[in-house]
């Protein structure tokens, strides 16, 4: 797969994907596994596709800082995020370093998260994930890929 059909692929799943699975490692020799909201579809979450506009295939992520997932990021930073969409056979798995990136966290301040984050975006509770993919892997219709970023 040529590199442009394949961002043009990626950038397909991940704007409408409505999910993603994040994989953390911790002590354990086996990965954790959890959904978080695909902050990139664009159905759900609009006011937002300004954000992603210019940031090409950078993955941002909002959590809570005293998750067992930012205990983990701590000690390891590769993760990997699996966004798919079931009927049409398309499966993106996207893996790189996960770097938290405080300056972000107004901007992907969706409203309603004051039932997660009190405090609004300056909750410390609050943190913003960005992870810059140097893998992907995945499924397309009838085959699959992997490629290096």
């Amino acid at each position: 797969m040529e590199k442009r059909a394949f961002e043009e692929m990626a950038k397909g799943i991940l704007e409408r994907a409505d999910m993603l699975c994040l994989g953390t490692r911790g002590k354990e020799p086996y990965p954790y596994l959890r959904a978080l909201f695909n902050l990139r579809n664009k159905a759900q979450f609009p006011g937002l596709a300004g954000f992603f506009a210019d940031k090409g295939l950078a993955l941002y992520l909002g959590t809570n800082s005293s998750s067992l997932k930012m205990a983990q990021l701590g000690a390891e930073e590769w993760v990997s995020l699996y966004y798919m969409i079931p009927g049409e056979f398309l499966g993106l798995c996207l893996s790189g370093r996960a770097r938290s990136v405080p300056e972000a966290r107004a901007e992907l301040w969706v409203e309603g998260w004051e039932r997660y984050y009190p405090a609004g975006p300056g909750d410390p509770d609050y943190s913003v994930l960005r992870v810059e993919p140097e893998r992907a892997r995945g499924w397309c219709g009838a085959r699959p890929f992997d490629l290096a970023l």
